[in-house]
């Protein structure tokens, strides 16, 4: 199992709906590997009473307070109570992570249903933002506060290929449990002036993450979101970033209306624009899920 961070405490940068991209994109890559025979055969269970499913699964983790990587898994921002995929949870991610539930991981795991291509091997832990609130406010003052992610991912460590976890716009308790918890993390970031000002501060404490908790975890990239290169200046501080950190920068994602209109109903870029007509291939013509599938097949390039 290899667990990503996404991370940057500037908000508004995209990061949301990258990691649900992301997780989808990889979701779909093992898919297509499982039947055409290339990944991995092993199969495990999640749970008693499952039917055994492969190896080639992915988790979204979604540490942010405000839930919306969660919410979108679940339905959409604006699905209704009763309609989300989630409302029969009866323990979510923060009572797991306040330690007030003995209901084990992966029967509080939910399977998300999309991509809906993807034979449901995208799962989530459904969310709760006032438990999210409780835990992020409680972890801070406990011993072991920073751990608390890494405790529940190493029991579901044989389930995934991957773990993608979304951070909160801060350097709180929940954006380190992601650091301590992760292999990589990665950076979205825009190509705006304030947007790269936090990113030396955002090194700094990966650094000290790296120096007294967690010496494997390892910087993947920085990832240009939201991008739009008819603006002179976006084009100037992307020359600027792939000066300073040269290979560090993957391929830009860019501000396209489809993806702001998959978020907005519950879906990833490549279930929202799948392929047409039979097309062969992760994201068909669809420019914005090609931009997503390449930026996802780099990380994937990067972690080996």
């Amino acid at each position: 199992m290899k667990v990503i961070s996404i991370a940057n405490q500037k908000g508004g940068v995209g990061k949301s709906t990258y990691a649900i991209n992301l997780a989808a994109a990889l979701a779909l890559m093992l898919g297509h590997e499982e039947k055409s025979g290339s990944a991995p055969s092993r199969a495990l269970s999640l749970s008693k009473g499952q039917s055994n499913r492969p190896v080639s699964r992915v988790l979204l983790v979604d540490m942010d307070p405000q839930s919306h990587a969660a919410a979108t898994l679940a339905g959409g921002i604006f699905c209704p109570p009763e309609r989300r995929g989630d409302r029969d949870a009866t323990v979510t991610l923060g009572d797991l992570l306040l330690d007030e539930s003995s209901m084990p991981v992966t029967a509080a795991i939910r399977t998300s249903g999309i991509p809906l291509r993807s034979d449901h091997n995208l799962d989530y832990f459904p969310s709760s933002k006032a438990r999210m609130k409780a835990a992020s406010k409680l972890l801070s003052t406990e011993a072991d506060g920073d751990y608390r992610l890494r405790y529940l991912l190493e029991a579901v460590a044989r389930l995934y290929a991957y773990v993608v976890v979304d951070t909160p716009p801060s350097l709180d308790v929940m954006t380190v449990n992601s650091l301590v918890a992760a292999d990589f993390v990665l950076i979205p970031v825009q190509l705006k002036g304030f947007s790269l000002d936090g990113l030396n501060d955002l090194l700094t404490t990966i650094q000290q993450v790296q120096r007294s908790k967690n010496p494997n975890l390892r910087l993947l990239g920085l990832q240009p979101t939201m991008t739009d290169f008819r603006r002179v200046e976006e084009v100037e501080l992307n020359r600027s970033l792939v000066s300073r950190y040269g290979k560090l920068v993957l391929p830009p994602t860019s501000n396209k209306a489809d993806v702001e209109y998959a978020i907005n109903e519950g879906l990833d870029i490549f279930s929202y624009r799948p392929p047409r007509g039979g097309a062969a291939g992760l994201a068909g013509a669809n420019p914005a899920a090609q931009e997503f599938a390449r930026a996802a097949e780099e990380v994937r390039r990067r972690m080996g």
